[in-house]
């Protein structure tokens, strides 16, 4: 199974007293993500850069042999948006609890890992050419 992550940057950057704290680790915009061509999630307003940061960490994990499972934590709900599951073998679940259908196939370690790190570098360079202050770089930091 493949899988590909589009989205679309959001220019405004919350001013309000909840975000200002965390100002340049709140940038949303909208995320679809598609499993063989088909859309599997949808969020207009997602929290992109909190998503790419939870995603970094556990990419980095894998890269060096970890299997744990991703499970995605957004500060504005009380349940997780997204698991990426292991399932032995080299094989991953997707779940989401917005997610459009259930997956009848599994994804292999590398076309997910590979998948993550595009999605991580186009939107680190989608941040840099919208000048952003923040870039997934330095947010991982």
């Amino acid at each position: 199974m493949n899988i590909k992550f589009l989205f679309i940057l959001n220019d405004y950057i919350p001013t309000e007293p909840a975000y200002v704290a965390n100002t340049g680790k709140y940038i949303d915009g909208a995320l679809n993500i598609y499993l063989n061509e088909s859309l599997f999630f949808h969020d207009p307003n997602l929290n992109l850069t909190e998503f790419a940061s939870q995603l970094s960490e556990w990419v980095q994990k894998v890269q060096n042999g970890a299997r744990d499972n991703m499970n995605y934590e957004s500060i504005n709900r009380n349940e997780d948006l997204m698991n990426f599951l292991y399932k032995g073998d080299d094989k991953w679940g997707i779940y989401s609890v917005w997610q459009m259908f259930e997956p009848t196939e599994y994804m292999n370690t590398e076309v997910l890992v590979e998948s993550v790190n595009r999605f991580l570098t186009a939107l680190n360079d989608g941040l840099i050419e919208i000048n952003y202050d923040y870039t997934l770089d330095k947010f991982n930091q």
